[in-house]
């Protein structure tokens, strides 16, 4: 009777101590959520890109590249009406390079370019975490083209693809590139990123323009 006695303290002890830690860990986890007010901020007031010479990012495409902004952030006739993206109206078969160094978290290369049903979500596309948390993305790559693996480590300016019409590209080649929170990246928690490479000019928020031209310089 005193043995079960104290097996039964015993389990109880750790009962509690497991509900503590799930607990903590629990609400940790939390903690990296954004309020849910925060998250369902219009487009515009999270536009805040500060100063480009700040930024981590450079242009993904190599120096000495130049190309129209074809759309830019929050397009409220266009894909991006509530996205902090760009697209740029790179070729098939352009180069694409890392706008910042980080590790391969997601690719896809298995679509055609603009060729069968259209959908949103039938792109070729590349998602790389930083060492912030952040991912870029990079969409509408041309079919196996992908120059990098799952858990590789690329460096800022590396090829990692060529461009493409895969998806749903409205008939127009272009390279879609935008920055989310964390990972799993989800479109809700975009980041507002400009490039410190970029020669053209800026809005008063600090982003690019659409249809202006931006080149990009040596970094």
């Amino acid at each position: 009777m005193v043995i079960n006695t104290g097996m039964k303290s015993i389990s109880k002890k750790y009962t509690l101590l497991l509900l503590a830690f799930l607990f903590v860990f629990c609400s940790a986890y939390k903690c990296k959520e954004k309020p849910l007010e925060e998250k369902s901020k219009p487009c515009l007031e999270r536009a805040q890109f500060g100063n480009p010479e700040d930024s981590e990012y450079i242009l993904p495409f190599p120096a000495g590249k130049k190309y129209v902004c074809s759309q830019s952030y929050c397009n409220p006739n266009g894909g991006h009406s509530n996205q902090l993206a760009y697209d740029f109206a790179l070729q098939i078969s352009d180069t694409v390079i890392a706008a910042r160094s980080g590790i391969v978290k997601s690719i896809r290369e298995d679509q055609p370019d603009r060729v069968g049903e259209i959908t949103a979500s039938n792109h070729n596309f590349i998602m790389i975490e930083h060492s912030d948390g952040t991912v870029a993305f990079y969409a509408h790559l041309k079919q196996n083209s992908v120059f990098v693996t799952i858990d590789e480590k690329v460096e800022q300016g590396q090829i990692i693809a060529l461009s493409g019409n895969s998806g749903n590209t409205m008939n127009f080649p272009h390279l879609h590139f935008g920055v989310y929170e964390f990972w799993p990246a989800t479109e809700t928690y975009d980041v507002p990123v400009n490039f410190r490479n970029a020669e053209g000019p800026m809005d008063s928020n600090g982003g690019l323009i659409a249809d202006e031209w931006y080149e990009a310089k040596c970094y």
